[in-house]
Order: structure tokens, then C-alpha cells, then sequence
């Protein structure tokens, strides 16, 4: 894997910390998209470079195209090239019925979680289609299988970007580049613990949804991480188009 080049967009979230973590372990340079958290982002770059890889970190709001294409070319200046595109970048809001959801709040949710992923493929295509190879994997959810209540727009959202994935991975599987989804259920994140702490809606939902699911747990971040890491990475080089849940048998679709 020397000389691989990921790029992982929300690099310093939950998720993000631990796909970048897991893709230098396995040996790519990797490029880390964030919005606002610097922090965050400085000491994955150390902890990155202290392990042997190279770790550029970009600053974008994905809100805004020019500045998507900003950071993969200068992804492409540093590295020479993208190999994978990890989209693990989401929207926090607060769960509320749809009814009550400002149009400021719906606005922003579509800007980042399916605006956004449709910038961030149209910027990284035309390099991987002139490589003829290279995947990308979007980090989803199961509402965007099902639907989920209080969280209507982030649904329609996300049910778009696997719409989308599949699209695109018709359109590009001739180029050799492969592109899927991940739909986790809830999991055990620190974000979570913090909005259940803090909304009481929100634990009552998290709540009902342990219920339902049959395994009967939330899902730890490292199951979730393998799956993203199997289709970036590993020998996933016949699986495309598909959205694949990790939710411990809360929706089987």
C-alpha cells in the first residue's frame, strides 16, 4: 500500500479519526478535510507523521464548491495523486420534528450532507477517471433507507447521496473506480453521548432504537470503520454501487 494516497473529508470527526488513524497504519499518505476544528487536525498530523506517513491537512466548508476544488488540487499538488475518497463529514443537529426545523436548519443540512458529497465527486472524478482507478466510499445512514423521525431532512439527505453513489458508480465503473455507501445505525460515539446528555429527545429515540434493533446495542466506531476500510482498501474490487448497513439488524434492506 506505499505511496497510496487517501483523502478522508471530515477527517477530524468520530469517524474520521479513525479512518485516518487505520488508512496510514496501512500505509497511505493521507490529506484531512475539516471545517473548523484545527486543533484536532494538528494532532492527527503529528500523530500521522510520528507513524512513518504524510498527513496534509486542508481547511474547507464544503458548503461552498470553489473551495472543494480547492483542497483536491492541492491534495493532487502535494501527493500526485488520489487513490481513495472517504466522505465521513456530517451536519450535528439538533433531532427535531420536521414541522418545527427552521429553513435556515434544512438549507444546511442539504448543503453539507448531499450538496456537498456531489462536490466533493465531481472534484476527485475527472482525476480518477484519468487514472483509470480509484474509490470512493461515502459514510451515510440507514434513514436514508427507512426514514427516521426528527431527523426528516438528514433522511432525505442522505437517502440522496446513495441515490447519488449509485449513479455514479454505473456511470464510472468502465473508468475502474468503485463507489459505495456505508449506513450505520446509531453509534456509540462521543457526539452521541453528548446530545443524549443534552436533549431529551434524543435519548428517547436513541433509547427506542436500541430497543428495536436485534442485536441490541449501539454500534461500537470500529465496526464501522472496517466496513469503510474493506471498501477503500482492501480486496473490495468487485463491490460496487451498493449501500451496505451496519446497524446490527435494525433495518435489513
Amino acid at each position: 500500500m506505499s505511496n497510496r494516497v487517501a483523502v478522508i473529508v471530515g477527517g477530524t470527526g468520530d469517524l474520521g479519526r479513525l479512518i485516518t488513524a487505520r488508512c496510514a497504519d496501512a500505509g497511505f499518505d493521507v490529506v484531512v478535510v475539516y471545517r473548523s476544528a484545527t486543533e484536532q487536525a494538528r494532532a492527527l498530523q503529528q500523530a500521522v507523521a510520528a507513524g512513518g506517513r504524510r498527513c496534509l491537512t486542508l481547511q474547507a466548508d464544503l458548503r461552498h464548491p470553489e473551495e472543494v476544488e480547492r483542497f483536491v488540487a492541492a491534495a493532487i499538488a502535494e501527493f500526485g495523486q488520489i487513490d481513495v475518497l472517504v466522505h465521513a463529514h456530517g451536519w450535528l443537529s439538533r433531532l427535531q420534528l420536521f414541522h418545527e426545523c427552521s429553513i435556515e436548519s434544512l438549507q444546511q443540512t442539504i448543503a453539507v450532507e448531499l450538496l456537498g458529497v456531489m462536490y466533493c465527486c465531481r472534484a476527485v472524478l475527472p482525476h480518477m477517471i484519468a487514472r483509470r482507478a480509484g474509490r470512493i466510499v461515502t459514510l451515510a445512514s440507514d434513514s436514508g433507507k427507512v426514514g427516521s423521525s426528527a431527523e426528516a431532512a438528514s433522511a432525505a439527505a442522505r437517502g440522496g447521496v446513495i441515490a447519488l453513489s449509485k449513479s455514479l458508480a454505473r456511470e464510472n465503473a468502465r473508468h475502474g473506480i468503485t463507489i459505495n455507501v456505508v449506513c450505520p445505525g446509531p453509534i456509540a460515539t462521543e457526539s452521541l453521548e453528548r446530545n443524549t446528555a443534552a436533549d431529551a429527545l434524543t435519548a428517547r429515540l436513541t433509547e427506542g432504537m436500541i430497543r428495536a434493533t436485534p442485536l441490541r446495542r449501539l454500534a461500537q466506531p470500529q465496526e464501522v470503520v472496517d466496513l469503510v476500510m474493506y471498501l477503500a482498501t482492501g480486496g473490495a474490487g468487485f463491490i460496487t454501487g451498493q449501500a451496505i448497513s451496519v446497524s446490527g439488524g435494525l433495518t435489513m434492506c
